[in-house]
Formats: structure tokens, sequence, C-alpha cells
């Protein structure tokens, strides 16, 4: 695993338990941080899973010198399937997979079949299940939920991944 990716992973666990303030309002401080990494304005409400994808990815760029040039672009999109286009048109540093082929490893960004979007911190497991971290989620695992958890999906729900490969 590359030291990006590893920070993917670090800075996503950091943020579990993060929750919207108010509750139910797709808004809050942080929160708003995440929407900020997009290209939507921050302080409106809207589902942010995508967004709190971003500013992770935003943040691990950051902090391990990874520079945006000419074929490579930080992902502002806020709509989960829209992660794919955005995969797409980057260079070599990101690999897509649509479908995945179980292929899924820890940093893995992993794209829902339910529109939602997050990061697996793991690969599948012998039942199919891969540990995720999520926002915009709850203990059920909506898309709507109202903060920022650990998840267990299985492989079937999983429409794409994106792997960076730097």
């Amino acid at each position: 695993m590359s030291y990006f990716t590893q920070k993917i992973i670090d800075l996503a666990l950091l943020e579990i338990g993060i929750t919207e303030s108010p509750a139910n309002s797709n808004c809050g401080p942080r929160v708003n941080e995440y929407k900020a990494a997009t290209w939507l304005p921050p302080t409106k409400s809207w589902p942010w899973c995508a967004a709190f994808v971003a500013f992770i990815v935003r943040e691990a760029m950051t902090q391990c010198g990874v520079k945006e040039t000419k074929t490579f672009k930080r992902p502002r999109t806020a709509g989960a399937f829209d992660f794919e286009n955005w995969s797409l048109e980057q260079d070599n540093t990101t690999s897509t997979k649509s479908p995945h082929r179980n292929d899924i490893l820890p940093g893995d960004i992993v794209i829902f079949k339910f529109s939602h979007i997050g990061f697996a911190i793991s690969a599948p497991d012998k039942n199919g299940n891969v540990v995720c971290i999520e926002g915009n989620t709850d203990k059920a695992g909506s898309r709507e939920g109202g903060g920022v958890f650990r998840k267990t999906r299985r492989l079937d729900q999983i429409k794409t991944r994106i792997r960076f490969t730097i």
C-alpha cells in the first residue's frame, strides 16, 4: 500500500463520529468543510457522501505533497456516480473498474449501486464483505444518514472501484 493510500485511510478513520448539526440538516461545521471540497455551495443542504470523499482526497494530497497537474485534478464532484467520470478523465494516477471483479483493496474509493460512495478499508473477507468508511450514512447504512461511520458492505452492493496508483 502506498503512503498516499495509507494517508487516505488514516484521515478517513479520524472522521468517524462526525455528525450533522442540527441532526438531519445535511449541514454542520465539519460537514460544511467536507462540502467546501466540491463545486457546490458548502452551507446549502445537500447529500454529502461524495463531498466527504473529495475532502479526504484533498487533505491526503495536501499532506502527501501530491500536486494537481494538467492531467491529474483532485475530485470536486458532489455526485457519487460522477466519480467514475472524474477518474476516467485522469491520467494513470487512478484506475477505474466497473464492474470491480471483487478486487477491492484498502484505500479504494467504492461507488455503491444505490448512489452512495465511500472508502474501503479492508479487502473482501471470505463472506464477500468489505469494511468501509462513509460520510452521510448511519448505523442502518442509509445513504442519507447524517454522519461518518464505519460500515460493512457486501461486494454485490459495489458498482465501481477507483484505486489511486500514486
